[in-house]
């Protein structure tokens, strides 16, 4: 998940590059760059077909990328996920001087930001903070964008492969404006795009669905290591639960100690009471704390997240790794999980049944993630089954007990559709279009008369 936020800042860009994006058949995207306070930065401008609603893009999204083939033809993949919304995909020729400088720009500055048009030609900026795990991987990656030697026909080739994909996810946007490196020029041509305030919330209306999140890395070892959430509109202390139930799926996946965190209950400050709940992995009551009482406390985290040459660490985990059971108000909350997991479980599945035939058409990044979704959901049953048997032995009422076993049957039948889905992926792991353009023309051939790869294939 990316650290996404919306901002209002004066933004200064190329405005022919505006102009002739804002002309180009949507859905498409372009890589520009863009000036804020004298500073540039990297732009990725997303131009879409129907508006999105503004309770998505108040959240912002999550950005990814990966790329595809060998060391002689190299394309880049973007991927965009609005959460709870929709996901859109972007296939690159990194052997062009607008994705190098670009993708540059956002390595050098650890910044980007991301336009996204609707129809009505509204657009809503957003600025991210590339996190440590992003930089890593684009930075790991940049010598082969760099020397990449791909030509036009190979990229076609690859963005034909990609949207014949069954199991592809989202919708995919066109690149365009890719040709005009005088788009990157900002001494002239210079538009400047005015903020426009958003109309506040309502107090006494907080947002139904999408809270702010912000996702705390380890200084040390780079991985996320706590979760905020906050609830700025909370009035009282029902909000927080309502931010609890409503974000429970994110903070269970995400699996790192999460608080939501109130409206200060008073003036701002260091030294403000605001109401605090703790809500993974253990569930705590609701408590009053300041900033500077919770950041002592969110700092001790944190100092002890990757200790493990510690000797004491190594015989016990801290506190808040070790696994924690909730009490049977937290039922609802592991309905919308395990629901929502098997309901997503499903699609996957049958999309990977028809991927059977023609495993060509996945990749080795999409397979892999899902290795690392589906085992980790396994991982969660056994926490699941015994959270449901611990609960089994409370004094339930006759409508709990009917749905703590009904929750019983929908992990199990999890359970087995995710052990099928990793089955297939397994079977299928070295057929995927990356294990074929790695192939050398003797490999090629062999596989060919041998029948394990098709002529259609190809």
């Amino acid at each position: 998940m990316s650290n996404v936020y919306p901002l209002l800042p004066r933004l200064i860009v190329n405005s022919q590059f505006i102009d002739d994006f804002l002309t180009a058949e949507a859905p498409c995207c372009a890589l520009g760059l863009v000036e804020e306070r004298k500073q540039t930065f990297g732009v990725l401008a997303l131009r879409l077909e129907r508006v999105i609603p503004e309770e998505y893009t108040r959240t912002g999204f999550s950005f990814g990328h990966s790329l595809y083939g060998n060391a002689d033809c190299v394309v880049v993949h973007f991927g965009f996920h609005f959460y709870h919304y929709a996901t859109f995909n972007l296939l690159l020729n990194p052997n062009n001087p607008v994705v190098r400088t670009v993708l540059n720009k956002m390595l050098e500055t650890g910044n980007y930001f991301i336009f996204a048009v609707d129809p009505k030609g509204s657009v809503t900026a957003f600025r991210s903070e590339l996190g440590e795990d992003d930089l890593i991987e684009l930075k790991n990656n940049l010598p082969l964008i760099q020397n990449a030697k791909t030509t036009d026909a190979q990229y076609r080739k690859t963005v034909a492969l990609f949207e014949r994909n069954p199991n592809l996810s989202g919708q995919m946007l066109h690149w365009v404006c890719r040709d005009n490196v005088d788009y990157l020029d900002l001494s002239q041509h210079r538009l400047e795009l005015n903020p426009v305030a958003q109309p506040d919330t309502p107090k006494n209306s907080p947002p139904e669905d999408l809270f702010e999140s912000s996702l705390i890395p380890c200084e040390d070892c780079g991985e996320w290591a706590a979760q905020l959430l906050f609830a700025d509109d909370s009035a009282d202390e029902n909000v927080l639960e309502v931010c609890a139930q409503h974000m429970a799926r994110q903070y269970c996946e995400i699996n790192v100690p999460t608080w939501i965190i109130g409206e200060p209950l008073g003036p701002p400050g260091f030294d403000t009471k605001t109401r605090v709940l703790k809500v993974w992995p253990n569930r705590e009551p609701i408590q009053l704390k300041t900033a500077n009482e919770f950041n002592e406390e969110l700092e001790e985290l944190l100092a002890r997240h990757c200790k493990r040459g510690d000797e004491t660490s190594q015989d016990q985990a801290p506190e808040d790794q070790q696994i924690q059971w909730h009490p049977i108000s937290m039922l609802p909350t592991f309905t919308f999980m395990v629901d929502g997991m098997l309901e997503e479980s499903m699609v996957q599945l049958d999309n990977l049944r028809q991927a059977v035939a023609k495993p060509y058409v996945l990749d080795d990044a999409t397979l892999n993630r899902v290795f690392d979704l589906y085992d980790k959901q396994l991982d969660d049953q056994r926490y699941f089954l015994e959270q449901f048997s611990r609960w089994q032995q409370d004094r339930l009422s006759a409508a709990q007990t009917q749905e703590v076993n009904r929750l019983i049957k929908q992990s199990a039948t999890l359970k087995e559709v995710n052990e099928e889905i990793l089955q297939i992926a397994n079977s299928i792991k070295h057929e995927t279009i990356d294990q074929i353009l790695a192939m050398d023309e003797m490999e090629l051939a062999i596989a060919v008369l041998s029948g394990k790869i098709k002529p259609t294939m190809l």
